[in-house]
């Protein structure tokens, strides 16, 4: 290790001894807009790989790809409101809900509840029973067990496909009346659901016990409206209004604490999507601005989107493919392989590389490092740790590698609390970050 990189740890381990900071350039995203087979608002997308997935929004409308966006089927739904939400386990069986209006009056009669078989080439319509609860969004764990939840308040769970549905046990000390806008799992037995209304409440709620409990938090005065998860511990939900703007909340412990922020960015968050366990995207509706977070949802940057177009979700079915989807029938698509880049103001950067900032930090005692390397490189990577003196105390990667994203656990077990310093060499490529080992 030479004597300008000791000096300058050195200088971090002073000046930065009480502080983390996360300081990172936005890297070149890889977005592009696709032809799309519809001009209506489309509000959510689902896929189960980088390569088949569904996109559904207003009048109905339902649209499938199997070949990464290429190319669109439009599916009849026979419905003619909205897709509130569409969840699918496989290529063939998925649900998705809609509420039905009278026409003359635009009052609702109920929720339709839409399931298939085939992919959704042919959708099989039933009636919610409860007329007066209208659910928003719709998760199965497997062909048996799902959840649905809605307005007022509520989580339904079934366990024989949809035939019969039996509320869960809510928080009752929260406002009931309150909706549900999504419900996601990350395991069997670890689910997150959120919902709440504009200067009322922001709500979230936490389920351990596979979804037989859901343990309640109000955290905001505007409501939340996406979930997404790295971990079954770590969640981000974004949120807003148009009078505070884009927000978004966190955990690291399963809902035992909650971090709260506004982001100072007109719009509502309404879709969110971890791309790497670091990278993290969220939608700002209205604003026609993605928010991108680089390190794990704690800090957020604000970018225009493509054409200024307003997008309500977003999904990252690998690290390498993303789609989002908006307003007249909109579809963004992130390939890491292209040549389309986000922004056509800037220059095109295949050889940039990303260190991220070890996640959870502070840790005890195990914490994940995560790397990308560019689209045009095979190099040899050497991703080492050392002591506040400099003093290397692990060896990580020392290997050649293709391009991807990579991850690699360090364990702290066999070392004393402390700061320390991991860094990555490619070539004539460095970079070193800090992080703490408290036990």
């Amino acid at each position: 290790m030479n004597l300008f990189l000791r000096l300058n740890i050195c200088l971090i381990f002073i000046f930065l001894i009480t502080f983390f900071q996360i300081s990172e350039t936005i890297s070149q995203e890889y977005w592009s807009r696709i032809d799309s087979p519809v001009n209506v608002e489309l509000r959510n997308c689902f896929f189960i790989n980088a390569e088949t997935g569904w996109i559904a929004g207003e009048s109905g409308t339902v649209i499938r790809t199997d070949n990464g966006g290429n190319s669109w089927a439009v599916q009849n739904t026979n419905v003619s409101g909205a897709i509130e939400d569409i969840f699918f386990i496989n290529s063939l069986t998925g649900w998705a809900v809609s509420l039905e209006i009278f026409p003359d009056s635009n009052s609702f009669l109920g929720t339709i509840i839409l399931s298939t078989t085939d992919g959704g080439n042919n959708w099989n319509r039933s009636m919610f029973p409860d007329t007066n609860i209208f659910m928003k969004t719709v998760y199965f764990q497997n062909a048996n067990t799902g959840f649905l939840g809605g307005i007022p308040s509520t989580i339904q769970r079934t366990t024989n496909g949809g035939l019969t549905w039996t509320p869960t046990q809510t928080d009752s000390n929260l406002i009931f009346l309150l909706p549900v806008f999504k419900i996601k799992f990350y395991d069997q037995n670890t689910g997150y659901a959120c919902g709440g209304f504009r200067d009322i409440a922001g709500l979230v709620w936490v389920t351990t016990n596979a979804g037989l409990v859901w343990r309640g938090t109000e955290l905001a005065p505007e409501p939340f409206f996406d979930i997404t998860m790295t971990s079954s511990n770590n969640s981000v939900i974004s949120g807003g209004d148009l009078e505070f703007g884009s927000s978004v909340a966190r955990t690291s412990n399963t809902g035992t604490n909650w971090y709260y922020d506004t982001l100072g960015v007109f719009g509502l968050a309404t879709g969110v999507s971890f791309r790497t366990p670091y990278e993290c995207w969220m939608t700002g509706s209205y604003s026609e601005k993605f928010l991108l977070s680089k390190d794990s949802g704690i800090t957020w940057t604000s970018l225009y989107t493509l054409d200024s177009t307003a997008l309500f979700d977003v999904t990252f079915p690998d690290t390498t493919y993303g789609f989002a989807c908006g307003v007249q029938g909109t579809i963004y698509k992130y390939d890491r392989t292209s040549t389309s880049i986000f922004n056509e103001t800037n220059t095109s950067n295949d050889l940039s590389f990303n260190l991220y900032q070890n996640f959870p930090n502070p840790f005890n005692p195990i914490t994940k490092i995560s790397y990308e390397l560019p689209v045009k490189s095979y190099q040899f990577v050497s991703l080492k740790v050392f002591d506040v003196l400099g003093n290397e105390v692990a060896e990580l990667v020392n290997e050649q590698q293709s391009p991807g994203s990579y991850s690699v656990d360090f364990d702290g077990s066999n070392f004393s609390s402390g700061i320390y310093f991991y860094e990555l060499n490619i070539g004539e490529y460095s970079e070193v970050r800090k992080m703490v080992l408290l036990k």
